[in-house]
């Protein structure tokens, strides 16, 4: 297993990988912090190797350009999503579909996957989502609009959001003509 340290302006992501069959796969991505990002991964990741590596195939600069609000697209072959629970997968799934430039609702996702009273489950699958950016969890929010909360906080979801060409109001609520559903 490998890390390295993608920078993105001032950011810094943190990016563990592995080589499967010569193809990179991402097993962990951590978003920008307080925290120096290898104390982070060293942590999280204690068997990792302790000198960083560039993933290949530009994933490094794929995540970097998600991350600004540019349009790429990619497979979910590139993560490694076998240390999901089949829930988180589903869920995981079907957040990646959601489009640049649009939001689902927690209770809207529940429903795609065939769980409508699940809102609350499926948050916490997003919360726990091992590939922020690259599964775009940021594109969730509340029934009412709002935000909600995000791993890098909810500062970082607005400004993601917002790269992508998405108007928040004043009050931290998406217009309905965001929300796909």
């Amino acid at each position: 297993m490998f890390y390295q340290i993608i920078k993105v302006g001032k950011d810094e992501i943190g990016l563990v990988w592995n080589d499967v069959a010569g193809k990179p796969q991402v097993e962990y991505i951590f978003l920008p912090g307080k925290e120096k990002m290898t104390n982070r991964i060293v942590r999280d990741f204690p068997a990792i190797r302790k000198t960083q590596r560039a993933i290949s195939k530009d994933v490094d600069q794929l995540i970097a350009d998600l991350f600004n609000g540019k349009k790429k697209n990619f497979d979910l072959s590139l993560m490694n999503l076998s240390k999901l629970t089949d829930f988180s997968a589903k869920v995981l799934k079907q957040a990646y579909k959601i489009p640049r430039g649009k939001v689902a609702t927690y209770s809207g996702l529940a429903a795609k996957i065939g769980n409508p009273r699940a809102a609350r489950a499926v948050g916490t699958a997003l919360a726990n989502n091992p590939f922020p950016i690259l599964i775009p969890c940021h594109r969730v929010v509340r029934a009412d609009g709002r935000l909600g909360q995000f791993g890098g906080g909810s500062d970082m979801k607005k400004q993601l959001l917002e790269k992508e060409g998405i108007i928040i109001d004043p009050q931290g609520v998406v217009p309905l003509k965001h929300i796909r559903y």
